[in-house]
């Protein structure tokens, strides 16, 4: 793996400020336009399984994160002819004008929907991405952008259980009506954001090589598999926790990660992504051998450490990442970082299902901690003795 240059503060010299108007800017967009989304996340299966049967929940959440993937891989370009405000606003309209038509009477028309919005959810990742390491400075860069990125995991915790409850109590035209205007919200507050860097013609937003992204979008890719192994499957491997316990652990997931991504951002920005990473990594693998064992609090246990690590370990990849990157690089960076997370969390709920169903659950998350055990091996071969990473 390549050095990781992160620059480290200099001495008796007052810090960088990163609570400035611009980072909250990107950060109430962020929450505003990720409360949209998610409310409508948990909301449009019980709607999609009424319009489409059984298997209709699951196609929509499908086709929601496969276009979401697409987005993310082609917003580098859309963000070269627009730039990063103007896609950002862009993909905001998309998404508020797609919340206005989320509830239609046949699947079809909800599988469009879904890919609709999940275009325009990868585009406006990657774009927001860009501008907070545009707007970040250099000194404290993953702490100023990990202030986004809680502002995005917030609305995980607060607005996927209220998806169900607004659709219950204000029907399909009032949940549509608070997912649109939460996100038509976020697009008036792209007016707030600074004007961005000119880019020089001959600099694409062009993705990094894969050797300079490799190492980091795997370790990510851990993380988020464990997270969507356990929020997909953890009430059939742990038949015998109860419904609270199965409530609470997801809650502390949720609250783990988003403190731990905070948290780890201060060592980041001081000493670089090579400790945290590990540590992630290593998290990763007694989570997974946690949640093997049965009981109620070794499964409390598991997903909180889950949680933790997976915090951690955004944190260090997106502060790789762009380290590693080039400055015409940041967006395609932020692209295949994206992407890692999405693909993880598939990954997590199709391949450690079929894990599952041919060797049991607990084996499957046994098997899962091996795997976890062998990339925290090679991240550490790949960046021993090298101190600055």
């Amino acid at each position: 793996m390549a050095t990781t240059a992160i620059t480290a503060p200099r001495a008796r010299t007052a810090p960088e400020p990163i609570l400035t108007a611009p980072m909250l800017s990107i950060a109430g967009v962020m929450l505003s336009a990720m409360s949209s989304f998610y409310l409508l996340l948990s909301a449009i299966p019980a709607h999609a399984s009424a319009v489409g049967g059984t298997s209709g929940a699951g196609a929509a959440t499908g086709a929601l994160m496969a276009a979401t993937i697409v987005g993310e891989i082609a917003a580098p370009q859309v963000i070269n002819r627009a730039g990063r405000r103007s896609a950002l606003a862009l993909a905001l309209g998309l998404l508020g004008l797609g919340c206005l038509t989320a509830f239609p009477a046949s699947l079809a028309l909800l599988l469009l929907n879904c890919a609709v919005r999940g275009l325009a959810l990868g585009v406006l990742l990657v774009a927001a991405s860009g501008l907070s390491a545009q707007i970040a400075p250099p000194s404290r860069r993953a702490e100023a952008m990990s202030i986004s990125g809680v502002a995005s995991a917030v609305p995980a915790i607060v607005a996927v259980p209220l998806g169900p409850w607004v659709l219950t109590n204000l029907g399909a035209p009032g949940t549509a009506v608070c997912a649109a205007t939460l996100a038509f919200a976020a697009l008036a507050a792209t007016a707030l954001l600074p004007s961005e860097r000119k880019i020089e013609t001959h600099e694409a937003h062009r993705l990094p090589p894969l050797g300079v992204a490799i190492g980091p979008a795997i370790s990510l890719g851990c993380g988020a598999v464990l997270v969507g192994a356990t929020v997909t499957f953890l009430p059939l491997a742990h038949p015998e926790a109860t419904s609270g316990t199965i409530m609470l652990g997801l809650l502390l997931q949720g609250l783990g990660a988003t403190v731990t991504r905070w948290l780890s951002a201060r060592h980041v920005d001081r000493h670089g992504t090579r400790l945290p990473m590990l540590a992630g990594l290593a998290a990763c693998v007694v989570a997974a051998i946690g949640l093997a064992a049965t009981g109620e609090a070794e499964v409390l246990c598991g997903v909180l450490l889950s949680g933790i690590a997976f915090g951690v370990l955004q944190t260090a990849t997106l502060a790789e990442l762009l380290a590693r990157a080039a400055p015409s690089q940041v967006d395609g960076a932020g692209a295949l970082w994206n992407g890692a997370y999405d693909a993880g969390l598939g990954i997590g709920g199709i391949a450690f299902g079929g894990l599952a169903t041919a060797v049991g659950f607990s084996t499957a998350f046994v098997a899962t901690a091996g795997v976890f055990t062998l990339v925290a091996l090679l991240h550490l071969a790949t960046t021993k003795g090298n101190h600055a990473c």
